[in-house]
């Protein structure tokens, strides 16, 4: 029965190839075969492409958040079709690298290649001049983080399978750089300052496929270290998570004085993203599934604000919540879309988010029941949902400018895309055991 039903999950991949015949349709179809690879993965403890590509239940969930992303991307209208399909799909295979290799070394090579098909993105599709400056200040960033990785690896090239990476013996000097490369790209308070430059300044498909899969590399490689030296981790616990939750709490802050949209979600964005920093190095079962939850249903949620918030930008011309007042007020599906994406941003049921972030708090409260813990933590849900809340009511109430009287219809292929962000988020909160490591 198994057999058949991969038989038949091949031949379906063969019947599209031989219907589809344009460039377009021919990068969607050489996706759907990596795209079947990794479902031959599906519910099996430990699944093996080949010699080095192996995969277990967070590679199969972070490569399917990835296939559903670029799916989304490959069928958005831009300039150059050809050249963005192809830099699509070795995105693509670039990423089941990442996810599927078992090797630190392989891990890192692919980790930093992807992000050069970002920049590629950026510089080709970007349309402002600053866009030089936000890149060369991720590229400098990024190395001053990974030299130091580099050379603790090469410290201790014997012991990088992760496999037997709990028994690499490491210093404090190695661990935090081990810590940085991956906080850089998570990212982390005080390693951020690349993500909103980066993001005002890139298209709406690097928005997307930066905040919804590259974000989400630092929290896949953190997961996958988090077994080394679990003494030092635990001399150190008390400083990471009093800088996380401290942190987490400054960035909603300064969320909620932001005026443009995109900046708006880049930092919400570090907010979600420090708070599943706080969760890996807990590194306790109900932990790791909070840190799961958030990193799927933020990669959907915050990939489905960029797009809509791009939808705005085309109507008004202006990132700025101001000028944006009320701009989906016209249109009930763009503000029942915009109303979704919010509250899973905040994060509020039915939305998978909400269970993280439960299982988050309930294992920090495990950790420690300290009355200024306990105080923090609900400053933090608070504040966090205030911004969200805030976003949403801003630009779906009031009365919009007379300049944006003529706006553009909310069209099908909006809707469609603002449903496809949805729809996993949803749906996985339904039977949210199938995400469990």
């Amino acid at each position: 029965m198994l057999s058949s039903l991969k038989i038949m999950k091949f031949l379906m991949v063969i019947m599209m190839m031989v219907i589809m015949k344009t460039v377009k349709n021919s990068i969607f179809n050489y996706s759907l075969i990596v795209l079947l690879l990794n479902l031959n993965l599906q519910k099996q403890d430990m699944g093996k492409m080949s010699y080095f590509l192996w995969g277990d239940d967070l590679s199969f969930w972070t490569f399917d958040l990835s296939v559903w992303i670029v799916f989304i991307l490959i069928f958005s209208k831009i300039n150059q079709p050809k050249i963005y399909n192809k830099c699509m799909f070795i995105m693509l295979v670039l990423l089941m690298l990442t996810f599927y290799s078992w090797n630190m070394m392989m891990f890192y090579l692919m980790f930093e290649i992807s992000m050069i098909i970002i920049l590629g993105v950026i510089m080709t599709w970007g349309y402002q001049p600053e866009r030089v400056e936000a890149i060369l200040f991720m590229v400098i960033m990024t190395v001053l983080t990974s030299l130091p990785f580099i050379i603790s690896i090469m410290n201790n090239k014997n012991d990088l399978n992760f496999w037997n990476i709990q028994f690499m013996k490491i210093n404090m000097w190695e661990y935090l750089s081990l810590m940085c490369v991956f906080m850089m790209k998570m990212p982390t308070m005080f390693l951020h300052m690349w993500l909103p430059k980066v993001h005002v300044e890139s298209p709406v498909q690097g928005s997307m496929i930066l905040a919804a899969v590259l974000l989400k590399m630092g929290s896949y490689g953190l997961i996958r270290a988090t077994t080394i030296n679990l003494q030092l981790n635990m001399k150190l616990e008390w400083l990471i998570m009093s800088f996380s939750l401290w942190t987490t709490l400054v960035m909603a802050m300064i969320c909620l004085m932001q005026t443009d949209l995109k900046t708006m979600i880049a930092y919400s964005s570090v907010v979600h993203m420090t708070l599943v920093f706080a969760a890996i190095t807990l590194n306790k079962t109900k932990s790791m599934m909070s840190s799961i939850y958030i990193m799927i249903g933020h990669g959907m949620c915050s990939a489905g604000l960029f797009y809509m918030t791009n939808i705005a930008y085309m109507n008004s011309k202006s990132r700025s919540i101001i000028i944006n007042k009320g701009s989906f007020s016209m249109f009930p599906t763009a503000v029942a879309a915009w109303f979704f994406l919010c509250m899973g941003n905040s994060p509020m049921p039915p939305s998978i988010n909400i269970m993280g972030e439960f299982f988050l708090f309930k294992s920090i409260l495990n950790w420690s029941s300290d009355k200024t813990i306990v105080m923090l933590m609900m400053m933090i849900m608070f504040s966090s949902s205030l911004y969200s809340i805030f976003m949403f009511y801003i630009v779906t109430h009031g009365i919009f400018k007379k300049s944006m009287i003529k706006i553009k219809n909310f069209n099908s292929k909006s809707k469609n895309t603002s449903m496809l962000h949805m729809i996993p988020m949803l749906l996985i909160s339904t039977n949210p055991d199938i995400l469990i490591i």
